[in-house]
């Protein structure tokens, strides 16, 4: 078969020569062409016996007799076809003789010299900088650390270890390297040293193993139960894994039992974080959590009642469950229904703050906790072992505190008010509080040497000091005490108590804190917004076109704002309302209504942080911001469009939706795992709009530190990805990709899959059960704004690049860290938020540590109560 095809590729080869027409039919055929074409035949025939016109040279060496028209007919006409194509030939002739012409073409990449000094020692530079930042980031995070990872302290009954090398036999003193399995053997019980300084107590028939990555330590436990007592660290965390569950510590104690129908983790000491099911629980002494429902809880002591140890734990655990019981069952104090200072306080206050009278649950609580550490030599261990500060100039501050207390009544009030006959004066702030007993003069001047003390009849003819030398100043009335740092707000406070009721409680802006008093006051903060804005505008001497540009952007018409914060039942609730003069309009009408909000379905169960909103019609808000803009920035918006080659209105803001979200969704190191969520009316137009635009800015790049911006598009399982490139560097800036009518963005296209997948599955951020548990309890079935932090679990990689205080302060924001959510709702003349959760669920002490820690150590060790 395959001779027959040889064959006839030859004979069909041999046909092709033996058809090649001969000379005397190609100079027939030049004579039909040339009678067509008009020309005289004679002068085509000697044209094909010439030299052949095959490329651009041959043309540009007969331009000069071109030109002379010394050609004949036929190369004549061959040549000026080819200059109509040819716009480099065309140039050439039009230059004429002698006169180079410009070169349009592409100009080809110089080479320059491989030893450039300057470029050298930069290319050197970034590839330092690049190998030190892998070098730390690889010892840091994936790093095998040398060296053993445990050793077996103790053994009764036996164990064995399963290596590469096979299975052996443990003894004491054994050492446990990465790779090592340990497993126990029916009622056998072990101790291990972990290479921290940690402990880990290993109860029969479990199955575990120990390894190391850069600064952090894990105890995975296959099946089975042990008893962790965590070391206090510097750097790194102690993971304990299980099948189902990680467990986040450092310095504390707990226990975890991995079985058959899931895992329970339970705390002895300190807090542990336990992730599961991409839910993030903290825990606290006394509590446990299992994995699932059907295995129900045990108590504490019959989990840990295998423990060789039992009689060490049983104890602690015991004067931690004392001690929280204890503290729960101070009284807090009540919801205040109603205020006497509210009636009496000057009828031009612009801010009102509100808090109970707390001298007494501080003081209750340290006494608790001192009490209690008296009496148990477990937690005096406890706390002598642990790096406590010393607390005496703590325990100082809160005697003190509780000493002036005791004569308050049960709020104290802050308010901020406008100086009588000024009104385009600063306000000044005073603190005023009723007075339930006589003697606070003697206590505040043993106690607060610091503060002036004055009557009313030194009062009277008191003025006040240069502003550097105002106060404190404390008036000690019979039945209130009013502090401040001006001596004219004493005298206007004075006076307006004197005359009894000011109508304040009666007006428009006295209402709205009376209500917030009706439903159960707690802290209440209320501003008169709209006095304030004027104020300061007045005292800064606006021009008429901030003045515009304030109307123009709808804050002109805000009134008040109201925030409030009670706890009921051990939950908090918290609420904001701003409230506006009529229909929001500008800025302030941007937010939307509450409607659902569809970006979060992009979004997974274990994001760190989550913030999207509904906005009213972006085309809209393009025409508020061109209002606002008059008159002055319109040229500088129309040279913006004109550059960008886009019109901003009808090109972009046209084509989206008013549903939007940024998120934290992901790694925070080594690059933030962002994604942005935008909701779109027409994918097409916005790609189109995008392209043009990125080709705008690079035709505006000059200079050298030009970044040439460009897109480019791929498909992968049916879906268009794109790639925004940086042309200069060659790094790719971020990834988008339209589903669903929604854009998604992200560094990576990674992230953009497990978007698509959350919407795709429902096991999105919107549909956990977790977030749905922590928003308010209202009547609102949606909102307009929805923010949402879990940052806790995200905190814990960043550990390993701190050390020293701000490592542990670090540590503690990590452990005491809780998910929080914020919803906000828009209505025609307000705008109202809610949250169920403890704001932000930090430590404030330990977040000033994080940023300020000389300052917090001051503060624990040494710092002024006076401050």
């Amino acid at each position: 078969m395959r001779h027959d095809s040889e064959s006839l590729l030859e004979t069909a080869i041999d046909a092709i020569h033996a058809a090649e027409p001969d000379a005397t039919q190609i100079s027939a055929s030049t004579g039909r062409v040339a009678a067509r074409l008009g020309i005289d035949s004679t002068s085509a025939i000697n044209l094909s016996a010439r030299s052949a016109i095959e490329s651009c040279v041959d043309v540009q060496h007969m331009l000069g007799s071109y030109r002379a028209g010394t050609l004949s007919d036929a190369r004549a006409l061959v040549i000026r076809a080819h200059l109509k194509d040819c716009g480099e030939c065309h140039r050439s002739n039009a230059a004429g003789p002698g006169k180079p012409a410009l070169d349009w073409s592409t100009p080809q990449p110089v080479r320059t010299s491989a030893w450039n000094l300057r470029a050298f020692r930069w290319a050197l530079a970034a590839t330092l900088a690049v190998l030190t930042l892998t070098f730390f980031l690889y010892r840091a995070f994936w790093q095998v650390p040398p060296g053993v990872r445990a050793e077996v302290k103790s053994l009764d009954g036996t164990a064995y270890r399963i290596s590469e090398a096979g299975d052996a036999p443990l003894l004491v003193g054994d050492k446990l390297n990465e790779g090592d399995h340990v497993r126990m053997g029916g009622g056998a019980h072990a101790s291990l040293q972990l290479s921290d300084g940690s402990t880990v107590e290993v109860n029969e028939r479990s199955v575990l193993a120990v390894g190391a990555r850069g600064r952090n330590m894990t105890v995975a436990v296959d099946n089975g139960a042990v008893i962790v007592q965590a070391a206090k660290r510097t750097s790194g965390h102690l993971y304990v894994k299980t099948p189902d569950c990680r467990v986040a510590v450092t310095g504390t104690v707990f226990s975890v039992n991995a079985g058959i129908k899931g895992s329970r983790v339970a705390v002895l000491q300190g807090t542990v974080h336990v992730t599961h099911a991409g839910l993030d629980t903290l825990m606290h002494a006394g509590d446990q959590v299992s994995t699932n429902d059907n295995l129900s809880s045990e108590p504490v002591e019959q989990q840990i009642a295998w423990s060789r140890d039992l009689d060490k734990y049983l104890p602690l655990l015991a004067q931690f469950s004392t001690l929280q019981r204890r503290i729960d069952q101070i009284p807090t104090p009540q919801l205040r229904y109603t205020s006497d200072l509210l009636a009496r306080v000057p009828s031009n206050t612009l801010l009102y703050v509100s808090i109970p009278n707390l001298g007494n649950f501080l003081s209750e609580a340290n006494n608790i906790f001192h009490d209690q550490l008296k009496q148990s030599p477990a937690l005096q261990q406890w706390w002598e072992n642990g790096s406590h500060h010393n607390t005496a100039e703590l325990d100082d501050l809160v005697e003190k505190l509780h000493q002036v207390s005791e004569y308050l009544g049960d709020e104290v009030v802050i308010v901020g008010v406008q100086q009588t006959g000024d009104a385009k004066s600063h306000p000044d702030f005073a603190i005023v509080a009723d007075l339930q007993k006589s003697g606070l003069g003697d206590v505040l001047r043993t106690s607060a040497p610091s503060i002036t003390l004055v009557d009313e009849a030194s009062l009277a003819v008191a003025s006040d000091p240069a502003s550097n030398q105002r106060g404190p100043y404390a008036l000690v009335r019979q039945h209130e005490v009013v502090f401040s740092s001006s001596v004219a707000i004493l005298k206007q406070m004075n006076a307006q108590l004197n005359s009894g009721p000011s109508g304040f409680a009666t007006g428009d802006f006295g209402k709205q804190i009376t209500a917030a008093y009706g439903r159960g006051a707690g802290v209440i903060l209320a501003a008169d917004l709209h006095q304030m804005l004027h104020t300061a505008s007045d005292l800064s001497h606006d021009s008429p076109a901030k003045l515009n540009a304030l109307q123009n952007s709808g804050m002109d018409g805000v009134r008040y704002l109201i925030a409030e914060h009670r706890e009921r039942n051990g939950l908090p609730e918290n609420h904001v309302n701003l409230q506006f003069a009529g229909t929001r309009q500008g800025a302030a009408s941007w937010l939307a209504g509450p409607a659902p909000i569809g970006s979060l379905e992009f979004v997974t169960p274990n994001a760190a942080v989550a913030v999207a909103f509904l906005s009213k019609d972006p085309a809209a808000i393009a025409d508020d911001i061109m209002k606002m803009a008059q008159p002055s920035g319109n040229s500088d918006w129309s040279d913006a469009e004109a550059k960008l080659k886009i019109s901003v209105r009808n090109d972009l803001a046209a084509n989206l939706g008013g549903d939007f979200l940024l998120s934290l969704d992901g790694a925070v190191l080594p690059t933030p795992a962002w994604k942005a969520v935008v909701e779109v009316r027409n994918s097409g137009q916005l790609e189109k709009t995008l392209e043009r635009l990125t080709g705008a800015i690079r035709n505006q790049g000059n200079g050298s530190h030009t970044h040439n911006i460009a897109i480019q598009s791929s498909q992968s399982d049916g879906q268009i990805f794109y790639s925004i490139n940086d042309l200069t560097s060659g790094a790719t800036v971020a990834q988008y990709v339209f589903a669903n009518g929604y854009m998604i963005m992200a560094p990576d296209r990674a992230i953009l899959l497990k978007a698509l997948h959350a919407q795709s599955s429902g096991n999105s951020l919107a549909r956990s059960a977790a977030f749905k548990a922590l928003l308010p309890t209202d009547e609102n079935a949606n909102y307009s704004a929805i923010a949402y932090q879990n940052v806790g679990p995200v905190l814990t990689p960043l550990l390993t690049h701190l050390s020293g205080e701000a490592a542990q302060a670090l540590s503690q924001l990590a452990a005491d860290g809780r998910p929080t959510a914020i919803c906000a709702w828009g209505k025609d003349n307000r705008i109202e938020a809610a949250s169920n959760s403890h704001i932000f669920g930090f430590d404030l002490l330990a977040l000033e540590a994080l940023v300020h820690p000389e300052g917090t150590r001051n503060k624990q060790s040494g710092g002024s109560v006076s401050e």
